[in-house]
């Protein structure tokens, strides 16, 4: 049988759609949705510019504020991650060798 649904599960769900609305208008309100593709595009290229330079990353993907690239092998993914740890940045490990990047909304190419 379908198990009822109490009072603190419905002020739950409440709570969760007012707090996306106060957010959606100040993304609106700052007009961040702009920055996506700028900074998307901006990383798409540095990343393809490293790739062709540097040669330890490949395969450099994504649209909007969804970015991958893979990386030859488990060493250089590790050192690569504990760099970008120690430099600030949380660059999420997708696998053994690939990486995602999702550039915050408040970042923009500069």
């Amino acid at each position: 049988q379908p198990r009822s649904r109490g009072l603190g599960d419905v002020y739950k769900r409440q709570v969760k759609l007012l707090n996306f609305g106060v957010t959606w208008k100040h993304i609106q309100h700052k007009n961040l949705l702009s920055y996506v593709m700028d900074t998307s595009t901006f990383l798409k290229i540095e990343l393809a510019r490293i790739e062709k330079e540097k040669g330890y990353i490949s395969n450099v993907r994504g649209y909007g504020t969804f970015l991958g690239f893979d990386v030859e092998n488990k060493e250089i993914a590790d050192n690569l991650q504990k760099w970008y740890f120690r430099s600030g940045i949380n660059l999420l490990r997708c696998g053994l060798l690939t990486f995602g990047l999702r550039p915050a909304l408040i970042l923009g190419p500069k």
